[in-house]
């Protein structure tokens, strides 16, 4: 029979019975005698009682087929939220209305509100269960068993989750289709001069994410393009919201509140310039509300950048359940259709089994695998998800109990049933996540502080873990292992979540009588919703469609066409039971006073346009997380600090004075110190709760290191830790550095950051008597420090990943004294930066025994002029950037592909880098791209070293037709040649050898004004794509009689103003043809399609002609 869907009961249950007992536990003493106990400990056993019969009737049958069982437990559920807000009130720890003389007095009388309230709902739920022993007679279910059996159908897995990677399985033929196009020449589908598209399509559940994914780290397309971005962008995102995620996911920052689709189009188009990119948009949708010629529009004008400069071999892939968008998109199509049986069981096997030996395990076991992975009906997604729910549960009991499940024929009801097999504390917190639209990107800190104010964390949950933050984050990660949600990185470091879109089906099914999302006017609000989230455009016409005073949850989600200004006036007065309110989509500038109503609120997330707060909110004692947008410039009452219970205080901190008596602070403070009560050092000593970001201000104040040590910093177990002083530079060094003493950090902190430090030495905490175990920090940065000479033994720290030294103007040396006296010297290093060291002069360090930097991957060298000396570059290196340096003005070293057999793409102005030691052979060996630019100093005979060389760009040169000769013949490896703004290039050389350049496929020439000559172009066979532009002398004369290129695919000639007629014979395999602002005559005779020049051209399948 089908499981009950659609409410959340015995997870709630479960949580107000926990707080009954631990309310019970907390009063024992002072209520004893007015019957409160008795009464908590009543309702805790009856909840209990009622917790398994709810169990039993979802287990039995479905609410929404049996009116009968769905009203018995909605009046259920609404008892147990009444319950909940009682025991809420029994919160000694807000302030109450009225002294405890008097509160104390209406217990003995009988007046206390609060206690009456408490005896009513006892009465009220035990009057429910007695009415339910003949609910469950009526759906014949055996009540014995069914009490006997724990409401959240199943214990929990024996083992650890496992993190896994994404694989593919049996899309063998798919992925090489894929790779073959996006590793191949674009061709033909080059259409117009448009970047090439590819679909993959399928329904939901197939694997199109994954296998964009894997494609996206296949070597070969690794190594193919300079640029990689992703895009998972919202169904019904608009041209600004799409043109914004393409950008940030190119890695490129976007101002908040960016509005100009002109800025955002240039910045796109500036960023691809002249690179090659493959650009994945993962999950898109037709618009339902488009015309579809107007959806094509709005995807042409997004994409125009990516058509512009010179992107030639450029990609873009799409993933959709929708023929429609392939069609719009004039995509290629690959399509994911079921999974054959023998895949599905591999795929099945890798997530329910692991990396284990399959052969080992019982055959039984297996043998009931096989008959669940043949139930899966070929979907990829049903197979991992129902993988994952059986992982570490090796019983044969339970996998049999698995398969004789119903809900097997459709890929949503295999999902249901891995939802109804989560651990009862996860269920409500995935059910909350139907209130996000689909391809929401949910941060990870923000859902667990709804999570938090919902009571959905538990701190006795088992899982040793006392804060709630930290349990909170540990239900994410069992999610996350679970496939509830899914992982996305975007641009280097930055990561966000997502569920996928069979899951937000399911996160809807099983919350539709709890919670609801209206993005539509016309949508109909059941009255049993209790957490609602609405578009901001509708959000005025709340009251009277809605049972405002049993709303839990309310989230005012941004309309980008319209957001109001002001909130109904009284829309606070009835939100009485809110535990969470976001206006994050609002434009409000003014918060009424009214809020004070919502006594229970616990998670406020204010819009940027308020910038003033009411001192109603300075009442609101339950808040524990109150947050406002960056840089919105809020004025906050002072009396903020009454409010006790505040685990998050997301805004500017910096000027609330009295901070430090908000002692159960968890997450980030930044504060200003001053010679003034509430902003001394010593304010932040009881605040040992801070977790995430302490950054403290203005230190030129603090007078000594006794004064420093108050503050307590090396007890707060913060991941950053920031330190800074003025830029006037008035401390006296050696106060300065006394007070960097007292400031120690703690042990384990993760970002160190110290800005505009006035002392001359290094803190002694960080000094000489460095040990391995006294610090495990991963990131430093010491920026602005002017008068700091010496650099401390850095290289002891074990866990450093990232150093950066910038705008250290006294530093002149660094030697052996940096690395330290440990045999390795920066073990973990991976990223190093130099920047503005106006006097360094010298880098070195002792070969000796010590390894040094042997996990380095970045490094830059940045304005540092007097720098003439320098070690060479560790083999580890990937990634080097110099500039304004005294050895060379510019160059920049990055790979070319992620594999282990790593190949480099080298800028540069000076060749000399190839051979001055700076670079190992065999890093020089690697370069696959090499681009010179102004450089004076080429012995292009040199140039044959460069082994691997496939990429090669000479720009504002003063080569010559015979070096340039020299050079094309020894590069056998070459693939693409690019030569612009070289005044003394005449001609191509002639290339009699058949084997030379055997893999030579694309040429440009730009920018060239003596070059008068192509009649070389037949020696070159192997090319495919020639490209000529604003070379004046370039006639038809220029041209060979009759081109023989047998594999030349495209030719563009563009802004070559001599060019008066065409050469004859074009090759039989040219696709596509770019003529561009050649001379008037040519152009009008081709435009009208008609004459001997055309007739030349007529047979080429797609043609460009302005």
């Amino acid at each position: 029979m089908e499981a009950v869907a659609g409410l959340v009961v015995c997870a709630i249950i479960k949580i107000v019975v926990d707080k009954a007992k631990s309310c019970a536990s907390d009063r024992m003493k002072w209520l004893g005698g007015d019957g409160v106990f008795k009464a908590l400990e009543l309702l805790g056993s009856t909840l209990c009682q009622l917790r398994a019969v709810a169990g039993a009737v979802q287990r039995r049958g479905s609410p929404d087929k049996s009116g009968d069982l769905r009203a018995w437990l909605q009046q259920l559920l609404d008892a147990v939220y009444e319950a909940h807000d009682v025991l809420d009130d029994f919160d000694d720890s807000v302030p109450p209305p009225e002294s405890s003389v008097a509160r104390l007095g209406k217990r003995l009388f009988g007046a206390d509100e609060r206690v009456n309230r408490l005896k009513d709902v006892v009465e009220k739920l035990v009057a429910i269960h007695a009415g339910s022993k003949t609910l469950l007679a009526a759906t014949e279910t055996i009540a014995s068993a069914s009490l006997a059996r724990d409401p959240s159908g199943g214990g929990s897995a024996t083992g650890p989750m496992r993190h896994h990677e994404d694989a593919v399985f049996g899309r063998d033929k798919e992925l090489r289709e894929m790779v073959s196009w996006l590793a191949g020449a674009s061709g033909a589908d080059a259409k117009s001069g448009s970047v090439p598209v590819a679909a993959i399509v399928g329904l939901g559940g197939m694997g199109k994410t994954t296998l964009a994914q894997i494609l996206l780290k296949d070597p070969e397309v690794a190594s193919t393009f300079d640029l990689k971005i992703w895009v998972h962008p919202a169904a019904m995102d608009n041209e600004l919201e799409l043109a914004k995620q393409i950008l940030q996911s190119a890695d490129v920052d976007v101002p908040d509140g960016m509005k100009s689709f002109h800025w955002l189009q240039t910045k796109l188009k500036e960023k691809i310039s002249s690179r090659k990119f493959l650009l994945v948009i993962d999950d898109v949708w037709n618009r339902e509300d488009m015309e579809e010629i107007a959806y094509r529009n709005m995807w042409s004008k997004v994409l125009a950048p990516l058509s512009q400069g010179n992107t030639t071999g450029s990609k873009i892939v799409v993933t959709t359940r929708q023929n429609i968008v392939a069609k719009s998109l004039r995509a290629r199509e690959v399509y994911l259709g079921d999974l054959p049986a023998n895949d599905i069981w591999s795929l099945f096997t890798k997530y329910a089994f692991g990396d284990e030996d399959l052969d080992k395990q019982p055959p039984q076991l297996r043998a009931i695998g096989r008959k669940i992975a043949e139930k899966l009906r070929g979907s990829p997604l049903a197979a991992k998800a129902v993988g994952q729910m059986l992982e570490g549960r090796r019983s044969i009991t339970h996998w049999t109990k698995v398969l004789q499940m119903d809900g097997f024929d459709d890929v949503s009801k295999t999902l249901e049933l891995c939802y109804q097999s989560l651990p009862e504390h996860l269920q409500p917190c995935f059910a909350i996540c139907s209130l996000f639209p689909k391809n929401w990107r949910f941060k990870r800190d923000k859902l667990v502080k709804i999570w938090m104010a919902l009571d959905f964390i538990q701190a006795d949950s088992g899982c040793g873990k006392t804060r709630l933050e930290d349990v909170g984050s540990d239900y994410f990660d069992q999610l996350v292992d679970r496939s509830f949600f899914h992982r996305q990185k975007v641009g280097r470091r930055r990561r966000y979540y997502y569920i996928h879109s069979l899951m937000h089906d399911l996160a809807d099914k099983v919350s539709r009588f709890d919670c609801l999302r209206v993005e539509d006017a016309k949508k109909e609000i059941p009255k049993t919703i209790r957490h609602l989230s609405v578009s901001s455009d509708i959000v005025v016409q709340l009251k009277g469609r809605c049972d405002l005073k049993r709303l839990r949850t309310l989230l005012i989600l941004k309309n980008p066409s319209s957001s109001p200004d002001q909130l109904p006036g009284d829309l606070f007065m009835e939100l009485k039971g809110l535990r969470v309110l976001s206006l994050e989509g609002c434009n409000i500038v003014r918060l009424s006073e009214k809020i004070v109503n919502i006594k229970y609120l616990r998670y406020l997330a204010l819009c940027k346009s308020i910038t003033k707060l009411p001192q109603a909110v300075t009442k609101l004692y339950r808040l524990q997380t109150f947050s406002s947008p960056k840089g919105s410039g809020l004025e906050i009452p002072a009396d903020i600090v009454d409010l006790k219970r505040l685990r998050h205080l997301d805004m500017d901190t910096s000027k609330i004075t009295g901070i430090g008596k908000l002692v159960h602070l968890q997450g980030s403070v930044k504060f200003h110190v001053k010679n003034e009560k509430g902003h001394t050092l010593g304010d932040l000593d009881g605040m040992s709760g801070l977790r995430k970001e302490l950054h403290i201000k203005n230190l030129d104040v603090v007078k000594d290191k006794e004064e420093a040590c108050q503050a307590g910093i090396n007890k707060k177990e913060v991941k950053v830790l920031e330190l800074e002083w003025n830029s006037t530079g008035t401390s006296v060094p050696s106060e300065a550095a006394e007070v960097l003493d007292g400031l120690e950090p703690y042990q384990h902190v993760k970002m160190l950051i110290i800005r505009r430090y006035h002392g001359n030495r290094s803190p002694n905490w960080l000094s000489e008597s460095l040990k391995a175990s006294d610090f495990y920090i991963k990131y430093l940065h010491l920026i602005n420090c002017r008068k700091w000479e010496a650099m401390p033994p850095l290289g002891q720290l074990p866990c450093l990943k990232v150093l950066q030294l910038k705008e250290m103007c006294s530093v002149k040396r660094i030697s052996c004294d940096f690395y330290g006296t440990k045999l390795t010297a920066f073990p973990s290093l991976e990223e190093l930066e130099f920047d503005d060291l106006p006097r360094w002069v010298e880098w070195t360090h002792e070969e000796k025994n010590t390894e040094v930097f042997p996990k380095l991957r970045k490094l830059r060298l940045l304005n540092c002029p007097e720098l003439i000396k320098v070690p060479h570059l560790p083999l580890s290196v990937r990634n080097v950037k110099v500039k304004n340096t005294g050895f060379i003005s510019q160059m920049k070293l990055s790979s070319s592909s992620p594999s282990k057999a790593c190949k480099f793409a080298l800028d540069t102005c000076s060749a000399t880098v190839l051979t001055n030691g700076l670079m190992h052979q065999q890093q020089v060996e690697a370069i696959a791209i090499l681009t010179l630019r102004n450089c004076e100093d080429v012995k292009f005979e040199e140039l044959q070293v460069l082994t691997s060389l496939k990429r090669l760009q000479i720009s504002h040169s003063s080569i010559n037709d015979e070096q340039l000769d020299t050079c094309l013949r020894g590069l056998q490896a070459l693939t693409w040649l690019e030569i612009s703004n070289c005044n003394n290039i005449t001609c191509l050389p002639w290339m009699e050898n058949s084997e030379c350049l055997t893999k030579f496929h694309e040429l440009h020439i730009q920018q060239c004004p003596e070059v008068s000559s192509l009649h070389s172009l037949p020696s070159f066979a192997a090319l495919e794509s020639i490209l000529i532009e604003n070379c004046s002398k370039v006639t038809m004369e220029s041209f060979p009689t009759n081109f023989n290129n047998s594999s030349l695919r495209r030719l563009s000639i563009m802004n070559c103003a001599e060019l008066e007629s065409l050469p004859s014979g074009f090759p039989s395999s040219m696709q596509v043809l770019h003529l561009i602002g050649c001379k008037q005559s040519l152009m009008t005779q081709l435009q009208d399609k008609d004459g001997p020049e055309w007739d030349k051209i007529a047979s080429i399948p797609f043609k460009q002609i302005r």
